[in-house]
């Protein structure tokens, strides 16, 4: 197939819009695929930058995973790393070259017992912000070459773009989470408050405080605490009488 072909079938493998409700591993792993296929590459796998800025294998093709787990997914002397780190592709690394093994001895002690000849890492990034990076590796020693490498930063800058959309998507998705389990909270101590002011003969306000201070007290959460008002499970005589005795 064409490497126009080949690109043109990555893209066609993206979701409409590049984002919705897919599996995001799922889709790393077909476009890692598709980014072998692209240069004619052995094996590909995608790290992401997760917590504190430290790689982490999120799709692997053939046995690659294993691969960059022995040797370190983050480690601090290996061409993703260091890739990541720059934001500048290590291509065309050969691995039989003695000065490769003094740079990087453990990953590439690991790629040679693989199999593997040469690797390509390409970077994944939005203007300054680092993403993660794409590993390419090859049983060949063929050189990327310009176009090649061109198009290996292509389906880079598509994984790139799907990865920042999709944690766009699932962050949106747990802030509106949190936004409605606030509110419901915030209507259930609405309604407990209103039950015990009527219940004590007192303002909402004061119901409030002394409810909230029952909780503190008795280490319980307002809302849960609430609900249990709301829903007759709790015994309000405890609260009253707490409520009393703080008169």
């Amino acid at each position: 197939m064409a490497r126009e072909e080949c690109l043109a079938t990555a893209r066609a493998d993206l979701p409409e819009g590049a984002v919705g409700d897919v599996d995001t591993a799922d889709l790393l792993r077909r476009l890692s695929a598709h980014c072998a296929d692209l240069v004619g590459a052995d094996a590909a796998a995608v790290l992401l930058a997760g917590a504190e800025d430290r790689l982490h294998v999120m799709a692997a093709s053939a046995d690659t995973a294993r691969l960059l787990e022995r040797a370190g997914p983050d480690g601090t002397r290996s061409p993703y790393a260091d890739c990541h780190r720059s934001g500048v592709a290590e291509t065309d690394i050969a691995l039989t070259d003695p000065r490769t093994a003094a740079r990087w001895p453990r990953f590439t002690a690991l790629a040679r017992e693989h199999g593997y000849l040469t690797a390509h890492v390409v970077p994944m990034r939005l203007r300054s912000r680092a993403v993660g990076v794409v590993v390419l590796f090859c049983a060949g020693t063929a050189p990327l070459g310009e176009r090649g490498g061109a198009f290996a930063r292509s389906l880079a800058d598509l994984l790139t773009v799907t990865v920042i959309q999709q944690r766009g998507l699932e962050r949106g998705h747990i802030e509106r989470t949190q936004l409605r389990n606030a509110l419901s909270s915030r209507i259930v101590i609405e309604q407990a408050k209103g039950i015990l002011a009527e219940r004590w003969g007192t303002s909402v306000d004061e119901a409030f405080e002394n409810l909230r201070s029952y909780a503190r007290a008795h280490r319980r959460r307002l809302p849960d605490l609430a609900r249990q008002v709301v829903d007759g499970t709790l015994d309000s005589g405890l609260v009253e009488e707490y409520f009393l005795n703080r008169r």
